[in-house]
């Protein structure tokens, strides 16, 4: 996975790419996250054409904060977005957060 780690970083993550992207925020407090992220590293090792971003909420909370600004989605965690073009095309939080609904997602 990639560090979303400044606003810079998210201008690229949100910059048309020839495929799928997906931004995975995650709370290293939240008991939900640690299952999440195993979901989110499954699905990554299985699709490396997909690029995966990985967003420390407690570390960068203006990231998180800029994420909900700029695609209108409102912040929770664990949370994952997939993008196509820079633009979201599924969001999925907490529990449904699983290899199986990225793969669909990032399929379309």
């Amino acid at each position: 996975m990639k560090d979303l780690a400044s606003l810079k970083d998210l201008d690229a993550a949100l910059a048309p790419a020839p495929g799928p992207v997906v931004l995975y925020k995650h709370s290293t407090t939240c008991g939900i996250c640690d299952g999440a992220i195993e979901e989110v590293q499954a699905f990554e090792a299985q699709h490396p054409g997909t690029t995966v971003y990985y967003l420390d909420l407690l570390e960068h909370r203006d990231v998180s904060n800029a994420i909900a600004q700029k695609l209108g989605i409102r912040h929770e965690s664990p949370q994952a977005i997939v993008l196509r073009d820079g633009k979201p095309v599924a969001v999925f939080n907490h529990r449904a957060i699983k290899q199986s609904v990225l793969i669909s997602a990032t399929q379309k």
